[in-house]
């Protein structure tokens, strides 16, 4: 399908003068182009677990979520989520806010030793369906169900990498604040084949948190996504541009100009 699924958070979801922006550069595109919006919302779930008493804890880097904390996640994601919506209404976009738990649209299987977190499984074709034929974008924030329909954490990026995959997405976009991986001079890579990945890895070109970004691009195209790319705006894609000036585009040939 020629649908983009773009997952964003850091500062463009967290501060309202980024937030707004990037919205409106969102708004933009989607008057062009079918879009999937997924985000999750780690600081805003943080500062709801304080105001209940709760105490975060991570294991390997990763947030421990108990009974509590699911319930935390919940209430903090679907107010993020509803507040998208609403700055998306107010620039003319007509978007439906969702989670991976209505109509069971996805399953994934548990991480035991993160309590309530879990890893997409699979999506379900019918619920996808349903969504997309609906002349409205959808918004959804990173929560899935196991196989007993019990709520689960899931990481944002896996989350949309799964949506993108089930509907084969004609681009999958990851906005982060760097925006790119950079190569051992600290310039961009704009553009990178699936095949070089590992190479960079073993030349400690690609390095801590971003090889499993990297990693998972790869992964996205060998499930079928045409393009993925880890970016800083949307700017490129309002420019009908092939290749990311301050960017990172994964493709599996050279563009044609």
């Amino acid at each position: 399908m020629s649908i983009i699924v773009i997952k964003y958070g850091g500062s463009l979801l967290e501060e309202p003068r980024h937030r707004a922006a990037f919205l409106k550069d969102v708004a933009a595109l989607f008057k062009k182009q079918d879009i999937i919006l997924v985000h999750g919302g780690g600081k805003e779930i943080s500062r709801q677990m304080e105001q209940a008493g709760l105490q975060p804890k991570f294991v390997n880097g990763r947030r421990y979520t108990d009974e509590a904390t699911m319930m935390v996640v919940k209430k903090a994601l679907s107010h993020l989520n509803n507040e998208i919506i609403a700055e998306l209404g107010k620039l003319g976009v007509p978007a439906i806010g969702r989670s991976g738990q209505e109509d069971h649209l996805m399953e994934a299987d548990v991480i035991q030793e993160l309590g309530r977190v879990g890893i997409p499984k699979k999506v379900n074709p019918v619920a996808l369906e349903m969504v997309l034929k609906k002349k409205a974008m959808p918004v959804f924030y990173s929560v899935a169900e196991d196989s007993h329909h019990q709520s689960l954490n899931i990481n944002a990026d896996d989350f949309a990498l799964e949506l993108a995959v089930a509907c084969q997405a004609r681009h999958l976009v990851f906005l982060t604040d760097v925006g790119a991986i950079l190569n051992s001079e600290a310039a961009p890579f704009n553009i990178i084949w699936p095949e070089a990945v590992e190479e960079a890895i073993r030349d400690n070109v690609i390095k801590g948190g971003m090889i499993i970004k990297a990693r998972a691009c790869v992964d996205a195209m060998k499930r079928g996504v045409h393009q993925v790319s880890i970016l800083k705006s949307l700017q490129f894609l309002l420019e009908n541009k092939i290749v990311p000036e301050d960017g990172t585009s994964f493709m599996h040939q050279p563009p044609q100009s």
